[in-house]
């Protein structure tokens, strides 16, 4: 499979989540730490942008700014209720400080 560049580092340099469209769909970018991750960024109880809500970096989470569900930005499970349906996970790999997602 291919990837494709969908945002910087610097995209990322004075905030923990963007979103981008990749695909057609909504794909939220997270830095936790030094790690980078990528999933749907529509929570699944409800819809909300999760890169709007609170990322918890100790235990690289992002809680739903609507309800307060908490998804694993690796695995995308959910972490907490109200969400029981997990994230959509994408691949994603750095390359010259640009974030690349596989197609």
């Amino acid at each position: 499979m291919s990837y494709q560049v969908v945002a910087t580092l610097h995209d990322l340099a004075d905030t923990p989540a963007i979103q981008v469209d990749f695909a057609g769909e909504q794909v939220g970018i997270f830095r936790c730490g030094s790690q980078y991750f990528a999933t749907s960024n529509i929570c699944t109880h409800a819809y909300a942008e999760l890169h709007e809500g609170e990322l918890d970096e100790d235990d690289c989470t992002i809680e739903c700014p609507l309800h307060g569900a908490r998804f694993d930005l690796a695995s995308g499970r959910p972490r907490s209720l109200p969400a029981t349906e997990p994230l959509k996970v994408y691949n994603l790999k750095i390359e010259n400080d640009q974030i690349l997602l596989e197609a």
